[in-house]
């Protein structure tokens, strides 16, 4: 009986030891792991998080640039940053083609000039018409009369000074004054800007009405004034 009880002792501190090992081992080697697994968890969710934000915010710039991008390029539509007289000119000579007026010549000014140091026409000044018309002896003889290079009309002050301008003349032949209207109409819708300055034209005078073959074309001066910006936008 005796030995039998030594037995029973012996088993339950030997139970005893292996549950104390057992707490050990989860107390100080597996309790402290899953404290650590989860700590690194919830360092990953917020480093995720974090990855999330950074992503966002990058989507956001994108989009800014990109926007900002598209803004300059319909900018430089519009003002271009040289001179691209080969598709200003193309542009133009494609408008005779839509409103059946034929460009007998482009006659082009000094160009390269910044506003700021350009010397512009005062609109408002006295003694300047935008619109004139007369015979064609009047015209042929005012243009003996002047040389000189077309100057824009445009106010000097509402312009920025680090613009250049480029002022031309369009000499027209139309077939009709609606023809011709529609011709300058045609000039303004173009992308680049483009200002009317003045427009100058002969009508048929009376030798026209009692000839036996009368001429109903007009005849059209057509000053414009364009611009270019070679700085950064």
């Amino acid at each position: 009986m005796k030995l039998l009880n030594e037995k029973n002792s012996s088993i339950i501190l030997l139970i005893a030891l292996i549950a104390a090992l057992l707490f050990a081992l989860y107390y100080y080697v597996i309790l402290p792991k899953k404290q650590e697994a989860a700590s690194l968890e919830s360092s990953i969710e917020s480093v995720n998080s974090e990855i999330s934000s950074i992503q966002q915010q990058i989507e956001k710039i994108k989009a800014n640039k990109n926007l900002d991008q598209a803004t300059i390029f319909d900018l430089r539509k519009k003002v271009p940053s040289t001179r691209n007289l080969d598709d200003l000119v193309l542009n133009i000579e494609e408008t005779q083609y839509v409103t059946g007026t034929k460009i007998l010549s482009i006659d082009f000014n000094g160009y390269d000039t910044l506003v700021s140091e350009s010397d512009l026409n005062d609109p408002n000044a006295s003694g300047g018409e935008e619109n004139t018309e007369g015979t064609a002896e009047e015209d042929d003889k005012e243009g003996q009369d002047s040389d000189e290079a077309p100057v824009s009309t445009i106010d000097k002050e509402s312009l920025p000074p680090e613009l250049k301008l480029i002022t031309f003349e369009i000499n027209v032949e139309s077939p009709d004054f609606q023809h011709l209207v529609r011709f300058i109409k045609e000039i303004e819708k173009i992308e680049r800007i483009m200002h009317i300055d003045i427009i100058n034209f002969t009508l048929p005078g009376e030798e026209n009405e009692i000839s036996e073959d009368p001429q109903e074309s007009i005849e059209a001066t057509v000053q414009v004034t364009t611009f270019y910006y070679e700085g950064a936008v």
